[in-house]
């Protein structure tokens, strides 16, 4: 549980892993989905042929692990009544701001009394995380590991590459969650994100006669959900808050993988009309968002968790955004990890001097692309591959243009050729990435 004591009774936890092996494996990938994703599915998902994942890559032994905390790896447990009240508007006084780290610290304690083993909840960072890869590592025997970390699952990644030198092989960091990042800039990414990300659901509008404002000018989307939030306001049966997470939710994933254009217009669409289904469809919050908060909060820093940093970002943030949204993850996490009572991880650079592959989409609305640039910088010797299209990680897209790109650099180590096409852009280690692709102008595929 701790690595920084002895491997002793009441310092012991499980770890959940399941395998792909082939019979004569040519190497192993360690694959992490990101977040609180349930690694292990995956493995059951490829063995009942339920996923074309791996296609590509079933001659290596691919070994998913459920980090610490979540599933099959002594899952952590909370009350999700008092977990529901660290939700809501955006505190704007420092009143209001002390609601929210009273409900974290309640929430906090609940995570601290509810979870085994004691002091578990101290110990589920990406440091603990990256140990416990390690510690797989070694009982399986592999001399060196292939890894492709997905959103969180990069930041993981990179920072086992930068522990674990010597045993790494060839890593993939898709749809990168860099190191070094704080939450003002990470809230303000994730703002030109949005309004990139709401943008291409116009242009969706433009190009696709199934869009009920298809034969509108451009910008009428936009216009259509900027009038429902005002509308939103005085109507008793919707929030405006409301109104903004869900076209936020379904601009970050629809059930293809890809934003679902097509529902957010319908919904504006018939909301206008007097009909809000599309609005008060249930919006419960999944295992995934709940476990979120200890793993979160143990990877923060200190130094942006007060009533002051979050007032200056939020206006910051504010001031850029065109779209209407309005929300940034960063700033919800400043709010759940407000009463956090333990140690901080510093936020600073992390340097890998090996050749990794970073992957990102222009439009990604999950972790925004200019995260993936940032992680670049600080990856030397590593190449840059930018898809032209929507969508958050590129690998669980199996018709993506550059999932050939990724696969082969998984099996060989070798970086793509320096390219630039419609479908995807591939910068050589040090290269200089062009600004990104304007929203009306790149055509709508995977």
């Amino acid at each position: 549980m701790d690595y920084d004591r002895p491997l002793q009774a009441g310092n012991m936890i499980e770890i959940g892993i399941a395998m792909h092996r082939p019979s004569e494996p040519k190497g192993v990938i360690f694959y992490n989905p990101g977040g609180t994703d349930a690694g292990i599915v995956l493995a059951w998902q490829i063995a009942l042929d339920q996923t074309k994942i791996a296609e590509g890559l079933l001659d290596h032994d691919l070994l998913f692990m459920d980090v610490r905390g979540t599933y099959s790896s002594n899952p952590l447990n909370v009350s999700l009544d008092l977990f529901q009240t660290l939700f809501g508007p955006y505190p704007t006084t420092p009143n209001e701001y002390r609601v929210f780290q009273e409900a974290s610290a309640t929430v906090v304690q609940s995570w601290i009394d509810l979870s085994s083993p004691p002091g578990i909840i101290a110990h589920v960072s990406t440091r603990e995380v990256v140990n416990d890869y390690e510690m797989v590592r070694k009982a399986l025997g592999y001399a060196k590991i292939n890894f492709l970390g997905a959103s969180y699952g990069s930041y993981r990644a990179q920072q086992y590459a930068f522990n674990f030198p010597d045993q790494v092989g060839h890593f993939v960091l898709d749809a990168v969650t860099p190191h070094a990042l704080s939450l003002s800039e990470s809230a303000l990414d994730s703002i030109a994100a949005s309004n990139r990300a709401l943008e291409r659901a116009d242009a969706y509008c433009q190009s696709d006669v199934k869009c009920p404002f298809h034969t509108q000018e451009r910008g009428s989307l936009i216009k259509a959900f900027h009038t429902l939030v005002r509308i939103a306001e005085n109507v008793s049966s919707l929030e405006s808050v409301g109104v903004r997470q869900t076209v936020s939710a379904a601009l970050l994933q629809g059930p293809n993988g890809l934003p679902d254009f097509l529902a957010i217009s319908l919904g504006l669409h018939d909301a206008l009309s007097g009909n809000f289904s599309f609005f008060q469809s249930s919006t419960s919050l999944t295992v995934a968002d709940v476990v979120a908060m200890p793993l979160e909060c143990s990877d923060q820093s200190e130094s942006g968790l007060t009533f002051e940093s979050f007032k200056i970002s939020l206006a910051e943030g504010l001031r850029h955004d065109t779209s209407g949204i309005g929300m940034a993850f960063a700033w919800q996490i400043q709010l759940w990890c407000s009463a956090w009572p333990y140690s901080f991880s510093e936020k600073t650079p992390l340097l890998v001097q090996k050749s990794m592959l970073l992957v990102t989409s222009d439009f990604d609305d999950g972790s925004p692309t200019e995260w993936t640039t940032f992680g670049w910088r600080q990856a030397p010797n590593s190449g840059l591959v930018v898809r032209h299209g929507d969508g958050h990680v590129s690998f669980n897209l199996a018709d993506a243009p550059s999932n050939s790109l990724t696969k082969s650099f998984l099996r060989t180590g070798i970086l793509p050729s320096t390219s630039d096409d419609i479908s995807v852009t591939v910068y050589p280690p040090g290269g200089v990435r062009e600004p990104i692709s304007d929203p009306y102008q790149v055509p709508f595929r995977v």
